[in-house]
């Protein structure tokens, strides 16, 4: 069923999932959880290496090495780094150097290591060179003992078992040796790297790095500045380098970061300016153009938003810019009415909440919470402007993107006329996401999807699938986990595009690659996701093989492989199949106790996938209760699900889940499904009472759910 959450803050303990089945129906409930992130405690030194080849002998010299490993230590020093630069060093010289390096980590282990080099680096065999000044190599065989290895770096740093490392590498350069062949432009991925380290390429693997034309090459140059930027996470000083970097080249240098530190670090502490470490630690992402006291405001306003003031922050940035004239405080309200706005309606009203020296809860409990309705539309605000695209800023293209997508998505939802048509808002939406893409900005995994799906909708899937295609070989650089989110998209993509094919291509071909590995969850998962693109399409050959790995694979996905064999009967009409499978599969795996999921949940569901077959879920249902009248603890768990499912089906009848489609139920309908589920909920109150070790709290929930039903009932019986 759709999975509901019934579980509060305070509270970690399982419900019984019949339960939050039915609650869903009837309730929206928000978690907040979490765990708070690891920080790197720094009880140790500060310590870096930092090598600049350029005077090399016998092949092509570098303009700016030297001058950025110079620069590049000189910042380190100022931050507090214990630094060792090293210029056209030879091989022997290189190779002492970080050993050196290691021995220092090692000898204080909370240390915080960087390694930086820039000059000539190779690729061979899928392995790193670094290229010493003295190299005499005409031959690619020669490279192991001529040059320095990434991985002996990377081994070095792994022996020292210090913290963090961070390895920077402006190294990318064309291959200036004879024998180099086409393929081994740029560097290869990152091997083995060490626990806790970070691993940086001025650009992605494969590619290669801009020299420069001023005193430093682009990479270090940008990282240069952002390092310096006070009180902010490497992470971020990452991301915003990487950031300027692809912009000043024209996206054609984009640096690619290898990360297996999952903590924080940050090197820029102390400043004497407090208002630009205030600034640094609260600004929102891509405002960093803004003039300083337009920066100022947003982050003040977004420290009042995370102290729970979210209405003091919104006072803040209309104080700044009273009449929308701002682009970049415009867009710093969009920002800020999307994430942190309240009850919504028709995304021109917000209404904004100030908790004083409480928490939301508290504050409202003692009737001191503070709310205000606002008024706030940006596609008003921003045809004040005459906007040429060109003209404003990007974030404040980015986040008009992503306003109008939230539009778009809610128009049926609207009470009030809106200025523009829903195909209207559509095009507004895909508009300024261009815009966002053609300034880089359009990076964030669901600006991306939201893109992506855009143009679905206006039956531009080729261009989808291109560009996700695009977006995946750029995170494949720097971040797996992104990387793999896109992947999942895409190959659902294709599916929704009719192209099922091509995602049973992209499966097939991950499959293969999982199988000589490690992954047995992902494994699975590629099974069933091949299993329900083959239901969706009707491809019973497609389906078999899917559904036959699984359960040859994964004994214990059994009950997996099962419903997915009720769904396809169900899709492709076979309505015999899909009740006895369901017989079945409720036999063959009882509920052993009903805190788990179960097997009713997943049958269930998959009559609900199909409007014409939900009468047949309640006829299922009805077969086990008459089969089951002598178990109490079946009795209800099956009426708490069939009211539960009654519910489930008043839902999808009042608020079609197709757009444009209309509701199939009418209210009187609705009211006479309602008056049944509310006397299923009855009847299974009455078998939990007569069970041992009963859970008040299960109770209450039930009490709470049949009031809830019954004033729902009244009010619409009194209308």
């Amino acid at each position: 069923m759709e999975n509901g959450i019934v579980s509060s803050p305070q509270s970690c303990r399982s419900w019984p999932r019949v339960v939050p089945f039915l609650v869903s129906v009837l309730f929206v409930f928000s978690i907040s959880s979490g765990t708070e992130p690891a920080h790197c405690q720094e009880t140790g030194k500060r310590i870096a290496l930092v090598i600049g080849n350029s005077n090399y002998e016998g092949m092509g010299k570098l303009a700016n090495p030297v001058n950025d490993a110079e620069d590049m230590g000189e910042t380190l020093s100022n931050l507090g780094f214990d630094v060792e630069v090293v210029t056209d060093a030879g091989l022997e010289k290189m190779e002492e150097a970080v050993l050196h390096f290691r021995d220092k980590l090692a000898a204080s282990p909370g240390s915080v290591g960087v390694f930086f080099y820039a000059g000539h680096g190779v690729q061979s065999g899928g392995e790193n060179y670094l290229i010493p000044v003295d190299a005499r190599i005409n031959s690619e065989s020669l490279l192991r003992n001529r040059a320095v290895p990434l991985q002996f770096i990377l081994d070095s740093l792994k022996e020292a078992n210090n913290q963090v490392n961070i390895v920077i590498l402006d190294a990318c350069r064309d291959n200036p040796f004879s024998w180099a062949r086409s393929s081994s432009r740029g560097l290869a991925v990152v091997g083995q790297q060490p626990p806790g380290s970070i691993v940086v390429y001025s650009t992605s693997a494969g590619r290669v790095a801009q020299d420069g034309t001023g005193r430093n090459s682009v990479f270090t140059e940008e990282l240069i500045q952002h390092l310096q930027t006070p009180g902010i996470d490497i992470t971020e000083v990452l991301r915003r380098t990487g950031e300027a970097v692809q912009s000043k080249t024209g996206g054609v240098q984009i640096p690619a970061i290898y990360s297996q530190f999952f903590g924080f670090l940050t090197l820029a502490e102390e400043q004497a300016n407090e208002e630009e470490t205030f600034v640094a630690t609260y600004l929102p992402p891509f405002f960093d153009e803004a003039p300083w006291e337009t920066q100022y405001a947003i982050a003040l306003a977004e420290q009042s938003a995370q102290s729970e003031q979210r209405l003091s922050g919104w006072n803040t940035l209309m104080e700044a810019d009273p009449s929308h004239a701002n682009p970049y405080f415009i867009a710093a309200k969009i920002r800020y009415a999307l994430q942190y706005g309240k009850e919504t309606q028709d995304f021109r009203q917000f209404t904004f909440y100030d908790t004083g020296d409480s928490d939301y809860d508290t504050a409202l409990q003692k009737g001191t919470l503070v709310q205000k309705n606002v008024e706030f539309d940006p596609h008003s605000a921003v045809q004040k402007l005459k906007p040429d695209p060109d003209a404003l800023p990007p974030v404040l293209a980015l986040l008009l993107g992503k306003y109008y997508e939230q539009v778009y998505r809610n128009y049926p939802h609207f009470l009030k006329g809106w200025p523009l048509s829903k195909e209207s808002v559509q095009e507004q939406a895909l508009r300024w996401y261009r815009v966002a893409e053609k300034n880089y900005l359009l990076n964030g995994i669901e600006e991306i999807k939201g893109y992506a799906e855009l143009l679905i909708e206006q039956g531009k899937g080729d261009e989808a699938i291109a560009f996700l295609r695009k977006k995946i070989e750029i995170y494949a650089d720097h971040d797996e986990a992104e990387r793999e989110n896109l992947w999942w998209f895409l190959v659902n993509s294709y599916s929704i595009t009719g192209k099922p094919s091509e995602a049973f291509r992209e499966i097939d071909q991950r499959i293969r690659q999982v199988s000589s590995g490690k992954a047995p969850t992902e494994l699975a998962s590629l099974y069933v996701k091949g299993a329900e693109i083959a239901i969706a399409h009707t491809r019973k050959d497609d389906f078999e093989r899917y559904v036959s790995g699984l359960e040859k694979n994964y004994p214990d996905q059994q009950m997996k492989g099962g419903l997915l064999r009720h769904r396809y009967a169900l899709r492709a009409g076979d309505t015999k199949t899909a009740e006895a499978l369901a017989g079945r599969l409720y036999q063959r795996y009882p509920v052993q106790t009903i805190l788990q999921e179960n097997i009713l949940e997943g049958i269930l569901d998959n009559y609900l996938l199909y409007p014409e077959y939900r009468k047949a879920g309640i006829a299922f249902l009805d077969a086990q209760i008459q089969n089951n009248p002598k178990d109490p603890r079946k009795m209800f768990e099956l009426y708490m699900y069939r009211a539960a499912y009654l519910a489930q089906t008043v839902n999808r009848g009042l608020t079609s889940i197709q757009p444009g489609v209309t509701p199939s139920l009418n209210q009187e309908q609705a009211m006479q499904i309602l008056r049944e589920a509310l006397s299923d909920l009855n009847k299974a109150e009455a078998f939990y009472n007569t069970l041992p070790n009963q859970d008040q709290e299960i109770l209450s929930i039930i009490t709470g759910v049949k009031k809830e039903m019954e004033q729902n009932l009244g009010s619409a019986e009194g209308r």
